[in-house]
């Protein structure tokens, strides 16, 4: 009868293994092995990023389209950059389909503090995105360089 006691506190336990309360924080090594180009539903994606500095703000505008007609459902979930100095994540994420010329793409956008960052510095920009199966995808721009706002 002692060992009753020790099945709640062994299964309370074992519960919380595993468990974060969000995904973890990429490295910059996963960062720079994102694709430029990616497949999903039959369509390649690319994205442009935009990076501004506006005093102590940094904001970095992405663009997602599709090879052909729009993409396929996806969710923004992240904006990351890439610099020499390491990983700038965006304090706050935001996206939505817009149109793009005579198709619609995924437009988003990241923002929070500069942390040192300068203008006319050549950066590598990531967006992460979720697909309508639940499935965290990266996308890279291949090059940007930081402007003025």
């Amino acid at each position: 009868m002692r060992r009753v006691w020790l099945l709640p506190l062994a299964a309370a336990l074992l519960s919380a293994c595993g468990t974060l309360a969000g995904p973890p924080t990429p490295t910059a090594g996963d960062l720079l092995a994102a694709p430029t180009a990616l497949q999903v539903a039959g369509r390649s994606l690319r994205v442009e990023a935009t990076p501004t500095l506006d005093g102590a703000t940094f904001n970095v505008q992405v663009r997602v389209q599709a090879s052909r007609a729009s993409p396929p459902p996806l969710t923004v979930t992240g904006v990351y950059v890439v610099t020499e100095d390491g990983v700038w994540s965006a304090s706050s994420t935001q996206g939505d389909r817009q149109p793009c010329g005579a198709a619609v793409c995924l437009q988003g956008s990241g923002r929070g503090t500069s942390r040192g960052l300068r203008s006319g510095e050549g950066v590598q920009v990531v967006v992460g995105l979720k697909d309508a199966r639940g499935r965290t995808l990266w996308l890279r721009d291949a090059q940007a360089t930081i402007g003025r706002d």
